[in-house]
């Protein structure tokens, strides 16, 4: 966060979440574009809202393992952004519709990531106490 930005507001986070549902229950119900029909499930992990309400990122998971898929995905979903912005209008009581970019969420493959360096050898030999450790800590 930059030092100048607000911080984000309950307002804010109230319709990120309210935007969060919507968009969660058109995948969910299959109200997408008829090119959007044959994609992978998708989870709509968070959406962060402008401090002006006039746009926000919506963070998307997608059970696929391919990343190349998911960003073929991603731009599948801005192209037909104008839609959801749509539904967004009919069911959001606001004066302004935000504008909708979609992006993938990186919090899965971090998380691997992460797990994968825990589970090397070297670095389990690192985290795991030593005799003389153990000692220490019982005195």
């Amino acid at each position: 966060m930059r030092s100048n930005s607000k911080p984000v507001s309950q307002r804010q986070l109230r319709v990120g979440e309210q935007i969060r549902h919507i968009l969660a229950d058109c995948f969910q119900r299959g109200n997408v574009p008829t090119d959007l029909l044959d994609i992978s499930p998708v989870s709509v992990m968070e959406v962060k809202v402008s401090s002006d309400f006039s746009y926000c990122k919506a963070f998307v998971s997608f059970l696929t393992i391919n990343t190349v898929d998911n960003v073929d995905l991603v731009k599948k979903m801005n192209a037909n952004a104008g839609f959801f912005r749509g539904i967004l209008a009919k069911k959001l009581m606001l004066r302004l519709t935000p504008e909708i970019k979609f992006m993938a969420d990186a919090a899965q493959a971090e998380a691997d990531r992460i797990e994968a360096l825990l589970a090397r050898p070297d670095v389990r030999r690192d985290l795991e106490k030593k005799p003389d450790e153990e000692e220490a800590a019982d005195d």
